[in-house]
């Protein structure tokens, strides 16, 4: 069988040769771990629905959706899928990426969102299991909201094949999960390392594709629906790229993952901060984790 040389500072960033891709899929298929590949899309009958030019089902893959009755199941077809596809695209080496790990979308609608309000409000509710590889569930009122989600869920299955999980690691973070820090994305309490990890991770990914999207849009209107999300991410980004940084404890391999990812994540914040500055857009400001219990700090 063949198995990947790994380069461990190359596991963090996209690729354009598909190192990290490759690194992932190969332990997803060698390693012992809490997830397995979901069913193929080869599977499916003729003419189903499929995006990211037919790599990738667009299905149903559970009865309810994650935080029903809320969301439910959304068109398999909708033009607002595809629109998000296309922002992808603006992020070639992401995009090659999107269709070899995942495998799966299964598309929501919220309930709280009018119809008349599509394409209009802000953001997608997104989820990924951890038990069902190469798959996501994503809203579909916001065709930026879920380009953002693509990368987002996609960010969350990369790190898990690379062996960090939610509430545990098999390799790279060594934190026990009784440290709780505080997360740059869920407020409502303190979160282990691995946690925190994989939200950092995974917005770097949101935040490096608002930039691209930003970048290449010709709409002022839509640019501005952008520049909103990204004024959101930045200042989530230098929060959890401290919080990291003075709080993880890694292995070998690790640090050199850690090394690289914030190489690519000073870029981000860098750039993001640059492009708000030349567009007047002020940063908006952190919530802080509400109700924080005692932790032990790392040493």
């Amino acid at each position: 069988m063949w198995v990947v040389r790994i380069d461990w500072s190359r596991c963090a960033q996209p690729q354009d040769d598909q190192h990290d891709t490759d690194v992932v899929l190969d332990l997803v298929a060698t390693t012992v771990c809490p997830q397995r590949r979901a069913p193929h899309r080869r599977r499916l009958p003729d003419g189903a629905p499929t995006i990211f030019d037919g790599a990738v089902a667009v299905r149903y893959i559970a009865d309810t959706c994650p935080g029903h009755p809320r969301n439910q199941h959304g068109p398999l077809r909708h033009p607002h899928i595809q629109q998000a596809v296309d922002y992808v695209r603006r992020w070639p080496t992401v995009f090659r990426q999107f269709q070899r790990i995942m495998d799966t979308f299964h598309p929501m609608v919220d309930t709280t969102v009018p119809l008349e309000e599509y394409g209009l409000r802000l953001g997608s509710n997104s989820h990924s299991d951890e038990d069902r590889f190469g798959t996501m569930y994503g809203t579909i009122f916001d065709p930026i909201g879920l380009a953002e989600a693509f990368v987002h869920e996609m960010g969350h299955n990369k790190l898990r094949g690379l062996g960090v999980y939610v509430e545990s690691a098999a390799r790279l973070v060594t934190n026990p999960p009784d440290e709780l820090f505080e997360s740059p994305i869920r407020k409502d309490r303190m979160r282990p390392m691995t946690a925190v990890l994989h939200a950092q991770l995974s917005f770097i990914y949101v935040t490096d594709l608002d930039l691209r999207m930003i970048a290449a849009e010709p709409s002022d209107a839509a640019r501005s629906r952008m520049l909103y999300m990204l004024a959101t991410n930045v200042p989530r980004m230098e929060l959890g790229y401290d919080e990291v940084n003075r709080h993880i404890r890694v292995d070998a391999p690790g640090r050199l993952f850690l090394d690289g990812f914030n190489r690519w994540s000073e870029r981000v914040i860098s750039g993001g901060n640059r492009v708000l500055e030349e567009h007047a857009c002020a940063k908006h400001p952190i919530e802080r984790t509400a109700a924080s219990p005692p932790r032990r700090e790392s040493v």
